[in-house]
């Protein structure tokens, strides 16, 4: 049975007032989904898959621990990310199966 736990690791910046959240073991470079002035989604560059979580100003805000609708939000963004990927690789899915039916002529006629 495989484990399904992910490593998840926190960080929050004092002087800046941001709550980093990481997921995952990879070290792949991130950029940042706005969802609001709140929260930032964190993305893989290459995977697009969210990576992490920054939420803005908890001390300013007063969050002494994230409340139903933030991690509602959350759950929400990263959910309708994951969905917008799975529905990208469907779509990729006839290109990929056309580009390996094509690669043993391409290879014959790049003459390597």
């Amino acid at each position: 049975m495989a484990n399904n736990k992910i490593n998840i690791k926190h960080n929050y910046d004092k002087d800046a007032d941001v709550l980093y959240v990481n997921f995952g073991v990879d070290q792949e470079p991130t950029f940042i989904e706005n969802v609001d002035d709140f929260l930032l989604i964190e993305i893989g560059w290459f995977s697009k898959l969210p990576k992490g979580f920054r939420i803005l100003g908890p001390k300013y805000h007063n969050l002494k621990s994230l409340n139903v609708s933030i991690v509602r939000q959350i759950k929400k963004q990263v959910r309708q990310l994951m969905e917008e990927r799975r529905k990208a690789i469907k779509e990729q899915e006839p290109l990929f199966t056309s580009f390996c039916e094509a690669l043993p002529n391409i290879l014959t006629t790049a003459r390597l």
